[in-house]
């Protein structure tokens, strides 16, 4: 989850992080050897990739906000904020500054990418098709507990002791190098087909078990730099494709939340419906990512449009003279 987070809003963490400027004389420090001005702090502070951005969010956050305010919660943040809080336990603080961020700085991040999502759902539309297709590939949360040692060896040693009828809670309490499981015997918080933090081959072991399964093969992670065993220990049951057509929508969203230059080039399109006008001459590129991204996508539409009707008038030509052809043999025959 962290990771993901962070992927996506690195500059707009860093950003965050900065105090809202102001451009008249009053010092907002002062020594003996003279004071820094207002516009002092902002002339230097306008300079920067960081302090650009914070512009650039500020205004995009304005925008979405009026736009896609109210499909988004204080609640529903708080809850993923307090999700990653969880997750990372006493490490979060730290983990926060490696990251430029403080609280506040990274619920603001969480805010406006939960603005930024909204705004790519309400400009995306899908096929009853990929819907069908994500529906397909879906498999709902699973619980599952593991054992994770440093070898291949100790692995195998496990799952012998499994087949001998040792409990699994009992050996992860007493073998499992994983903290975060381990004095829970092995259980792990829910996950499904979507999560972004487990490796591939960790997910594909645990769906291909039934309740009170196994694995009877280690499975090597890369992350842990060790190999797990796997148990499940419950599964949610799939609901029908018809229940579940808003959740596929939100996983498709969710994908096309990882195309950077899909979600620029929605919030250039907001942009450019909100007529932003940006006075300071030095920042009126502040937005230039977003409004290229815009113009590019509008471009690569229209050049799909262009050749799908070329494709469709080459199509239509081809088969009028192959009957054209079909005519002139027949009425040659007819001749003869």
């Amino acid at each position: 989850m962290w990771k993901k987070v962070v992927a996506i809003l690195v500059v707009v963490a860093a950003a965050l992080g900065l105090a809202a400027w102001g451009v008249g004389p009053k010092s907002i420090a002062t020594t003996n050897d003279g004071n820094i001005s207002q516009a002092d702090y902002y002339k230097k502070l306008k300079n920067t990739s960081a302090g650009q951005q914070q512009l650039a969010n500020m205004i995009i956050e304005k925008v979405l906000e009026k736009n896609y305010g109210d499909k988004v919660s204080e609640k529903s943040v708080n809850s993923q904020f307090n999700s990653v809080k969880k997750q990372y336990g006493a490490q979060f603080a730290s983990a926060l500054a490696n990251n430029g961020m403080t609280e506040d700085t990274f619920r603001d991040s969480l805010h406006l990418q939960a603005l930024e999502k909204e705004a790519v759902k309400a400009n995306s539309k899908f096929s009853n098709k990929e819907l069908k297709s994500a529906y397909d590939s879906y498999t709902p949360d699973v619980n599952v507990s593991v054992i994770l040692v440093s070898s291949e060896d100790e692995a195998k040693d496990i799952i012998k002791q499994l087949d001998d009828g040792k409990k699994f809670a009992d050996l992860a309490k007493e073998k499992s190098t994983d903290s975060s499981t381990k004095d829970k015997g092995g259980k792990m918080e829910a996950f499904d087909s979507t999560n972004t933090t487990l490796e591939d081959d960790f997910k594909t072991a645990a769906f291909a078990l039934k309740k009170g399964e196994y694995t009877k093969t280690p499975v090597k992670s890369s992350t842990y730099s060790g190999y797990f065993v796997i148990k499940m220990d419950s599964r949610d049951e799939k609901k029908p494709f018809k229940d579940m057509k808003s959740k596929m929508t939100d996983i498709l969203v969710e994908q096309e939340m990882s195309d950077s230059t899909k979600v620029q080039a929605v919030i250039g399109n907001e942009l450019a419906k909100a007529d932003v006008n940006i006075k300071d001459s030095d920042l009126k590129n502040v937005l230039s990512t977003y409004t290229q991204a815009a113009a590019m996508s509008k471009t690569n539409k229209s050049d799909k449009a262009s050749s799908k009707s070329s494709s469709s008038e080459a199509s239509s030509s081809e088969a009028s003279s192959s009957s054209e052809a079909s005519s002139s043999s027949e009425e040659s025959s007819s001749a003869e």
